[in-house]
């Protein structure tokens, strides 16, 4: 019984990773996601390094998404809303990205800063830099987009928020993404994390939920078994 219960934890666990529940947002074609907040919880030893912000075109470079961003909270920073610009916030390459006092999606839903007057526009354009080394859901690789990155500092435990929103101007199976990470100071992604993407998540396969439900059947046979025998 208790070979059995070590198999089916393995087995389910292994699932898990696979698939599990994600922390990405589907939103439909041209569809938006509208103002979400999201936080980042240190671990038990200091941070230093940089948080970056990617939004990004899958298949082509065409149609473009946009991440907006806005009340960045903690890691140190000085212009968290985006009232002085850009200043303190690092494009990378090509990369293109401007501040707003509003934004309109292609659906015409408009968004207005959560905080103060600003809000900052990311925007994915076919002039940006390369984002082959990310991926969506899907795992889907980018092609082309844009990423602004700024330094933080968190003490243990500190915590680290903002407010985006992602545009998803664009049509599936061009599944345009959005995701945030960290880099640390030798510049090495430690952390990653998806925000959004255009389309729908991938269901898990029949196959998987028959194997789970034989597993279950067999863990009740053995105890019936194990109660006959006593």
């Amino acid at each position: 019984m208790k070979k059995m219960l070590i198999i089916i934890a393995t087995v389910l666990l292994v699932l898990g990773f696979n698939y599990g529940a994600s922390a990405w947002i589907y939103v439909p074609d041209q569809g938006d996601t509208g103002w979400e907040s999201y936080t980042y919880t240190a671990g038990p030893g200091k941070f230093t390094g940089t948080a970056g912000f990617v939004v990004s075109n899958v298949i082509d470079d065409s149609n473009y998404p946009e991440l907006l961003l806005d009340n960045l909270k903690g890691g140190g920073g000085t212009n968290l809303g985006f009232e002085n610009g850009l200043t303190g916030y690092t494009l990378v390459g090509t990369s293109f990205a401007n501040v707003s006092t509003s934004e309109t999606a292609v659906n015409y839903n408009t968004y207005s800063p959560t905080a103060g007057d600003y809000l900052a526009v990311i925007q994915g354009l076919y002039t940006g830099v390369a984002t082959s080394q990310f991926s969506n859901a899907s795992g889907q690789a980018g092609t082309v987009g844009s990423i602004l990155e700024t330094a933080i500092t968190l003490n243990s435990k500190g915590t680290f928020t903002f407010n985006w929103a992602f545009l998803g101007n664009d049509f599936s199976p061009w599944n345009d993404f959005a995701l945030f990470y960290l880099k640390d100071q030798s510049g090495a992604i430690v952390f990653s994390e998806g925000l959004a993407q255009i389309g729908s998540p991938v269901p898990i396969p029949s196959s998987v939920l028959l194997l789970g439900s034989g597993l279950i059947g067999l863990l009740g046979l053995a105890r019936k078994g194990k109660r006959r025998v006593g």
